[in-house]
């Protein structure tokens, strides 16, 4: 599969030395994006580099064993102004007496083969109480992914979100990455753009233009900020600014961070006898050398009762699944162990009353109109029987006959929607198609359109779709006609390193 050493090479968690991890990094012909990094902070003459290394170490080590003051006083919110669905004050209380309890499972980065197995094996034949699949969230890139997974993915329950096309350090946050994605995964992988709602920046590293960008673009809800114990919220929007992720070298909180409608759905930490964690906790806090899986264990579970016995905010799992699958020498190492160990989080959470696995949109749509768990299974949200039934004798990820092999110089993907005359690229992210396959139109979901065919299959009012979202366009004069776009997506890779690389120590990729 194509890219597959740039995988190898990728940052291992958010709380690892960076100076560890830039000490490890030997770049490759193939892995241009490690080798700009490595690059950029080898020559760069910013205040961060002039003071040295060890104090970024020392800043990452503060930003993980200390939670952030759970409402700053800085934060004003009017229940009586701010109301459901279209916004909510942050706020530690359950939304409604008796909630259920959400698990989130999402996966960061390229949909491809080799992480394919292990991804699908945390929630394979486990079932929600309504008796529907569980099921999680695939944050996905355009480099080094097979559309023809986004396809099955998607066609199984799943949600496929945003996370840029190249995921190239410091900042990916651009609007050619963010739109380039949507571009992509709806031309070659047939996901409705209207389901691509939710994103998480590259390496956590956002900004407050970019947040500005991704409302303007339409996008329900964000999700890359951090939540670590003293500040495990529900979803909330940032009509009136951020509470999460408020401490560091740049902090994103204060008056000017507002994005009406716009949800945050934060990535909830895990706290343990070795602190505090958050993506991959297994690669904490080196590789070589990590904490115990057993501790690492008790750390999620010892969370779970802490959400499950109080105020039943979302419990999370967030992983790159490269690190779950078979050894990749000299970087990766073998993973089933910490695959084991995730699946006995799991076994014992889920077994729990009440507790519900679902994606970060379903959460979002639950958030909108928050229900006692007693009346979750009846929500339309949580529903998973198409009626009627979709067909199977087409390809739509249900099945995938008929799907082409796409032989590109750059390596081989799979599509049912033909193959693009080149790969993708960040200026071209959707190349002109191959062949005779059509695209989903608007009017058809992807479970009943037949792209060999050209037709949509659906004859009844149930399966009926007519997307009215944004329409993806490429120029990003679309965002503000009256040319107010601005540097805050155009030039967004652009920032300086002293004001990114702070963000980016203080996230997870």
């Amino acid at each position: 599969m194509f890219g597959w050493a740039c995988l190898r090479h990728r940052r291992p968690s958010y709380s690892a030395s960076l100076t560890a991890w830039l000490l490890r990094i030997h770049p490759q012909p193939t892995c241009p994006y490690i080798t700009n990094i490595h690059n950029m902070v080898r020559k760069s003459t910013s205040p961060l580099t002039t003071l040295g290394f060890a104090l970024a170490a020392g800043v990452l080590a503060m930003a993980v064993g200390v939670a952030a003051q759970a409402l700053p006083a800085s934060y004003s919110c009017d229940p009586a102004v701010c109301k459901l669905p279209s916004c909510r004050c942050a706020s530690a209380g359950p939304p409604v007496p008796a909630p259920p309890q959400f698990v989130m499972v999402t996966y960061d980065d390229a949909v491809q083969a080799n992480v394919w197995p292990q991804a699908n094996a945390l929630f394979r034949n486990r079932k929600n109480p309504n008796g529907c699949p569980a099921v999680a969230t695939w944050y996905a890139q355009v480099f080094y992914s097979d559309p023809i997974l986004l396809t099955q993915w998607y066609a199984a329950g799943n949600e496929i979100a945003d996370h840029s096309v190249t995921h190239s350090p410091p900042f990916a946050g651009s609007y050619a990455e963010i739109e380039g994605m949507r571009a992509w995964a709806t031309a070659y992988a047939g996901i409705p753009r209207s389901k691509i709602s939710g994103i998480r920046f590259p390496f956590r590293n956002f900004s407050a233009d970019a947040m500005a960008m991704i409302q303007k673009m339409g996008f329900t809800y964000d999700s890359s900020m951090a939540a670590q114990g003293n500040d495990d919220l529900w979803p909330y929007t940032l009509d009136n600014g951020a509470v999460t992720d408020c401490q560091g070298l740049v902090s994103v909180c204060g008056s000017n961070f507002k994005y009406p409608g716009l949800w945050e759905v934060p990535l909830y930490g895990i706290q343990g006898p070795s602190g505090s964690h958050l993506m991959d906790p297994y690669n904490d806090f080196s590789i070589t050398n990590p904490v115990p899986l057993d501790q690492i264990q008790t750390a999620y579970l010892s969370t779970f009762d802490r959400h499950y016995n109080g105020n039943r905010a979302p419990f999370g799992i967030y992983t790159h699944p490269v690190w779950l699958g078979p050894a990749i020498p000299p970087t990766i190492p073998n993973g089933a162990g910490k695959l084991a160990m995730l699946q006995r989080v799991l076994d014992n959470v889920m077994a729990r009353p009440d507790t519900w696995m679902i994606t970060s949109s379903q959460l979002i749509e639950y958030m909108k109109n928050p229900v006692p768990a007693s009346q979750l299974a009846a929500q339309p949200y949580m529903q998973c029987t198409p009626n009627p039934a979709p067909p199977t004798n087409i390809c739509n990820g249900l099945s995938i006959a008929g799907a082409d092999v796409c032989n590109l110089p750059n390596g081989t993907i799979s599509s049912c929607y033909g193959c693009p005359a080149v790969y993708p690229s960040l200026e071209n992210p959707a190349p002109q198609r191959v062949g005779s396959k059509c695209p989903l139109p608007d009017t058809c979901d992807m479970l009943w359109w037949d792209p060999a065919g050209c037709k949509c299959l659906c004859t009844a009012a149930s399966c009926a779709r007519n997307d009215t979202s944004r329409a993806i366009n490429l120029d990003i004069t679309s965002l503000d006609p009256k040319g107010n776009h601005g540097q805050h997506a155009m030039h967004a890779e652009h920032l300086s390193l002293s004001l990114t690389l702070p963000l980016l120590l203080l996230a997870g990729p």
